[in-house]
């Protein structure tokens, strides 16, 4: 189980952890005009897109559409690239493996970091500033944003120990991943609202945690209001056994990761 043993070795790795994070950090905009301002391109790019279509095309009827998918597609995006990069995390980094010792559980971690620290920074300038453009005021409900991300962190570093462990085992995982990826944006009310799926099927959709952390988002950032409290023990349990399963495989495999890599 994920607790305290290995948070305390986290901690004591600290410095490794944050200078794993810098290095992907500077290794991604090296040489780059405008450094951390790529990391807001591809949010913005798709946000245009995607109120075009829906507002011009199929005309959906939403106040403030083009901010509704702001508060979705940022956190989608957060979970996609940490998913995604986590496959690589152990398989990529074999030579520090054999060399060093240390807490095997910062490879993914980091990687998860490294995606959060993109998702705050289009969160802290894309946000703010479509609220101020389309008039949107702040509500309360917006304080539950943090401890809505510190679930969802945990949650995505779940998988992430999954998908870096299994890779080891099985390479074709990361195209799998992108593969599903794509498949569960489309079933996952990002870009729209839950309300304007059938209701047997929004039954159904409410109950996975990609769903429910994207309403909750939507609840807190959108609608203003608190999530119900069905979501929000929906979103404690899957936290709770992803995290808990993630961190059993990883820790079965682990001892095995410096001869797969």
């Amino acid at each position: 189980m994920f607790g305290w043993s290995v948070v305390r070795e986290l901690i004591d790795y600290r410095e490794l952890l944050k200078n794993l994070v810098l290095k992907d950090l500077k290794l991604r905009y090296r040489e780059s005009v405008f450094g951390f301002l790529w990391s807001l391109l591809n949010p913005l790019t798709m946000l245009t897109v995607y109120t075009v279509v829906f507002t011009r095309i199929f005309k959906v009827q939403m106040p403030n559409f083009a901010y509704f998918l702001m508060v979705g597609v940022l956190p989608w995006n957060f979970f996609a690239s940490s998913v995604l990069g986590s496959t690589g995390s152990i398989v990529g980094s074999g030579g520090l493996i054999r060399k060093v010792y240390f807490p095997l559980e910062i490879l993914p971690i980091a990687t998860v970091l490294f995606c959060l620290a993109q998702f705050l920074l289009a969160m802290s300038v894309v946000v703010p500033a479509a609220m101020i453009v389309l008039g949107i005021a702040p509500t309360w409900a917006a304080l539950l944003f943090p401890p809505l991300l510190l679930l969802h962190l945990l949650f995505t570093i779940g998988l992430a120990f999954i998908l870096s462990a299994v890779t080891t085992w099985f390479r074709d995982v990361a195209h799998l991943t992108e593969v599903a990826l794509m498949l569960l944006f489309w079933v996952t009310p990002v870009i729209y609202s839950a309300e304007m799926m059938p209701p047997g099927l929004r039954r159904v959709i409410k109950v996975s945690p990609l769903a429910a952390f994207t309403m909750a988002y939507q609840d807190v950032l959108y609608h203003g209001r608190v999530p119900h409290l069905s979501q929000v023990l929906i979103l404690l349990a899957w936290t709770f056994a992803v995290l808990t399963a993630g961190h059993t495989v990883f820790r079965r495999y682990r001892g095995q990761f410096a001869e797969l890599v």
